[in-house]
């Protein structure tokens, strides 16, 4: 029994082991782009710092729509004015972790799109009239996926089976405290 509990509880700590960080060989990992989309990931919460991963990449030169003033709701006149310019652009499909609790990954794909002239982030919208960038998101829309990782999965299933056992022994050695009374038979034949 001893041994037994001793390999739950390697196993355990080994569960809460964090996983290695992504390391990416390519140019791309160390470009502004990965930087800039690992520093807009801190914003978010519980990111696991430094996991972004690109996992595909469009890199051209395209034209950018952005709004340069908005539209007044006070007024009847339309005082929007939108202002088309032509930019180097990266378009990622991204990966990166969550971490919840400490112990439990989150994988997560999005898509980026980064201005590397202007050096900021760009919405779809800002690419109105661009089919490469369009079919990109088509192709890759598939691959947007969110969930727990094997090892977080893991944990939570063993954690729950702890916290069953552990509730039905505690059940077991608090109910019915009583001291039992010996039992006395009473035979109808006695000699």
């Amino acid at each position: 029994m001893g041994k037994i509990m001793f390999a739950c509880l390697i196993g355990f700590v080994l569960m809460l082991q964090p996983s290695a960080i992504y390391a990416n060989g390519n140019d791309a990992a160390n470009s502004d782009f990965t930087n800039a989309v690992n520093e807009k990931l801190k914003e978010a919460s519980y990111y696991h710092n430094g996991s972004a991963q690109i996992i595909e990449s469009v890199s051209k030169q395209a034209e950018v729509t952005t709004v340069v003033s908005k539209d007044d709701p006070n007024t009847e006149e339309n005082e929007e004015k939108i202002e088309s310019i032509t930019s180097n652009v990266v378009v990622a499909l991204v990966e990166y972790k969550l971490q919840r609790d400490g112990i439990f990954y989150i994988k997560k794909r999005d898509f980026y799109y980064y201005d590397v002239d202007n050096k900021e982030f760009l919405l779809l919208s800002n690419f109105p009239t661009d089919d490469e960038i369009k079919s990109f998101i088509t192709d890759h829309s598939k691959d947007l996926t969110a969930g727990l990782q094997t090892g977080s999965n893991l944990l939570a299933a063993f954690l729950l089976l702890l916290v069953t056992l552990l509730s039905s022994l505690l059940i077991m050695m608090f109910h019915n405290k009583s001291i039992p009374l010996p039992i006395v038979r009473r035979n109808s034949v006695q000699g």
